[in-house]
């Protein structure tokens, strides 16, 4: 009879502790970990229970004088799971804390910190509530009828666990009645219940949690079974299971980048899956989409390589800054082959070289040929009208760019809504000679406007009998793209079918654009539309600081819907944003210097720590000064990825800093007239035009605060941007 397969798994949690011993120990304990994976039984290794600990399954092992690893080691059974390394005392106080069982409902490896739970229902004692007795073992609990203030009293013991919560966790749960105590709970919960969680609080019938989530109830489940636990996809996202010595070596060598392999539940379910066609992905800043996106695309490599099916897939994004970023991340999570598979442009550098490849003369704009453009188109406009060239620009903008008018009849069928100025048939007859005019002119140069150049490319995909030019398109930052983008993005993989479009996005991060419908594109996505909810990167303090810059504006779902900032959370706690104002502009620059002085002396390196302001000569002017003081900075320029090895504080405008992260963002100068930015939003010609621009704005002070993950430091001279709260 042969030996039955030896299993070795590493938590999530384990990596991170990983990542936070001194480079010398962390030699020693992946030296640990390649003898152990050759013999977990091996006699040297020394065993240890752990007094006074939840789970007898539970050891410490010896890695030197200092260093223990604690593990799950069965009595019987070959499946190993390593948890936590640390020091001596360190590590025997995690491990008493905690449990790790098979959920009987759900079938997910769990590990469970009872002594945090114990604590959340004395939090409920102290509150006058009636709280259970909490043991580690599964064990008979009280009903949902003996707490109605509960958050979840609609759903039984079953159903919960099905969603992930464990069952020696469930009084806790019981016991949460307010949004406060909800946003302690899912601290310490299993990540793999806080969807769910989170969509009860919010009212949602528990049924429809679990047909959202997906999370059907397996037909057998051996609660002893640690092995077939770890293949779930609740527990794929906090375990790892090691086939394979190069990759645990690639794993070890850079434990934080932890989202190479570890997907949440949600988030692996939408990647590793064949979908009918275009799926549509929402979620808040931090929850991940771009990672989603990244893995998305290297799996359809992966099915592509498999199958040796010809065809490649295309990530596209809104800006050549983003594609740059994403770029750089895939090299770390695929294979030279899976890379081969993988085309990175941002749409409009795409678009630009498909129509060169088809013989059309293109040239890029630039101010000063639309201004002479324009001047000659305006040659030709009726006086009698009494229009300025002001509002022809916004109606060609508006109107003829935004729905695709190519002729006067188009134009005539247009939907003008909010333009402000009435017109009728007749008078959009008289204008329409000045857009006819001004098309003419800018051909005659080579020069398309970046709506009609996609327009043009997919024209040309629609009319070719060749087949789909890539098998595959995945999309980031959506929010930000147009009608003519969508359109294009269609014709790109042809007619719809299996795992064509994959489209994720945030519309509370809209910057550019403006709300679109993708059912009017020819993007069909009923059934197929899925939301994140788990904000990894971001602290829940300075979550809710950013999204109340948003408060009181409403936000699409990409599809005629809405998309309410209310049903996402983070799992991370941290400071309050600081927020300082100054009545002189010399006194707040004292401040910034300070404080990064201040944190250089901490942390002995500002290179996880960013500068960012409105425009490029607001970045120029910190700059220069940060440099007077002796700090050593990178600007981030539009064209270029960041260098983490690069130990120099860094600075960007709060467009370019749209899809990276740092530990630290400093917001200075966020006055009424740099955000939002005056001398545009004085440009705007009607109270539609502004309002827009407005919410732009107030999503880039959205976007720009979110890129921190331990705080956000905001400054202002003078009278504040009405976007932030003033300072008590």
């Amino acid at each position: 009879m042969s030996e039955p397969r030896l299993t070795v798994a590493l938590s999530n949690d384990f990596f991170k502790a990983f990542g936070r011993l001194p480079e010398k120990a962390r030699g020693k304990v992946a030296t640990f970990i390649s003898k152990f994976r050759d013999n977990p039984r091996s006699p040297g290794l020394n065993y240890e229970r752990i007094e006074g600990g939840k789970d007898p399954m539970i050891r410490s092992i010896r890695v030197d004088q200092d260093i223990r690893c604690i593990v799950r080691a069965p009595e019987e059974g070959n499946t190993y799971v390593l948890l936590w390394i640390d020091k001596h005392d360190e590590a025997y106080q995690w491990a008493r804390r905690r449990t790790c069982h098979v959920n009987r409902v759900s079938g997910a490896l769990q590990v469970v910190d009872v002594e945090a739970a114990e604590m959340a229902v004395s939090e409920a004692l102290a509150t006058g509530m009636p709280a259970p007795q909490v043991v580690p073992q599964p064990t008979p609990v009280p009903t949902a009828a003996e707490f109605p203030a509960s958050l979840f009293a609609h759903g039984s013991d079953e159903q919960l666990m099905q969603l992930g919560v464990p069952e020696a966790l469930l009084p806790a749960v019981r016991a949460v009645t307010s949004e406060e105590s909800l946003t302690r709970l899912i601290e310490w919960v299993p990540q793999d219940c806080v969807d769910g969680l989170i969509l009860l609080a919010e009212g949602k019938p528990i049924e429809a949690v679990i047909e959202e989530l997906e999370r059907q109830r397996p037909a057998a489940i051996d609660p002893s079974d640690v092995a077939a636990a770890l293949d779930t996809p609740e527990s794929r996202a906090e375990f790892l299971v090691i086939t394979d010595d190069d990759e645990l070596e690639a794993m070890l060598s850079a434990p934080l980048e932890l989202w190479r392999v570890f997907l949440h539940p949600s988030q692996r379910r939408l990647v590793e899956r064949d979908w009918s066609g275009p799926v549509r992905v929402l979620g808040g800043a931090g929850t991940g989409k771009t990672v989603v996106a990244m893995h998305r695309a290297r799996w359809l490599a992966k099915q592509l390589n498999k199958s040796h099916a010809t065809g490649r897939v295309l990530f596209t994004t809104f800006t050549r800054n983003l594609a740059t970023d994403i770029r750089a991340s895939l090299t770390k999570i695929c294979s030279p082959e899976e890379l081969q598979r993988i085309e990175v442009i941002h749409l409009d550098g795409w678009v630009m070289s498909f129509i060169k490849s088809q013989g059309l003369q293109v040239r890029v704009f630039n101010d000063e040929a639309r201004d002479s453009g324009w001047s000659l188109a305006m040659d030709v406009a009726d006086t009698s009208l009494g229009l300025v060239e002001r509002f022809y620009r916004e109606e060609w903008k508006e109107v003829v760019l935004s729905q695709g008018c190519r002729s006067r009849d188009d134009y005539l069928m247009a939907r003008r809504v909010g333009r402000g100025t009435r017109l009728n048939r007749q008078q959009r007859m008289q204008i329409w000679p000045v857009f006819d005019a001004l098309r003419a002119e800018f051909r005659q140069r080579g020069l398309w406007e970046p709506e009609e150049a996609k327009q043009i490319a997919t024209d040309l995909l629609n009319r070719s009998d060749q087949p789909p030019l890539y098998a595959a398109v995945v999309v980031d930052e959506a929010q930000d793209l147009d009608v003519a983008s969508f359109s294009l993005l269609r014709a790109l993989v042809g007619e719809p079918r299996t795992n064509d479009l994959f489209i994720v996005g945030d519309p509370h991060q809209r910057i550019y654009g403006k709300p679109v419908v993708l059912s009017r594109c020819g993007i069909e996505i009923r059934g197929r539309a899925r939301k994140l909810r788990i904000n990894y990167r971001t602290t829940e303090e300075t979550r809710a600081w950013a999204t109340a810059v948003l408060q009181g504006l409403d936000f699409d779902d990409l599809d005629g819907g809405s998309d309410p900032s209310s049903d996402y959370r983070s799992l991370l706690h941290g400071d309050d944003p600081l927020v300082r104002g100054f009545e002189d502009p010399a006194d707040e620059q004292s401040f910034l210097v300070n404080t990064l002085k201040q944190l250089r002396d901490e942390q002995q390196s500002l290179a996880s720590t960013c500068v960012t302001a409105r425009t490029k000569k607001a970045v120029e002017k910190l700059n220069g000064l940060l440099q007077a003081e002796g700090f050593a900075t990178r600007v981030i320029q539009a064209d270029e990825s960041d260098d983490p090895s690069d130990p120099a504080l860094r600075l960007a405008t709060m467009h370019r800093v749209k899809g990276l992260e740092f530990d630290q963002m400093f917001l200075p100068g966020l006055t009424a007239d740099q955000v939002p930015l005056r001398r545009i939003m004085d440009e705007c010609p009607d109270q539609l035009s502004k309002a827009l621009f407005e919410q732009q704005e107030r999503s880039l002070l959205h976007v720009a605060a979110t890129r921190a993950k331990k705080r956000v430091v905001v400054s202002f001279s003078g009278k504040p941007s009405p976007f932030i709260a003033k300072p008590e």
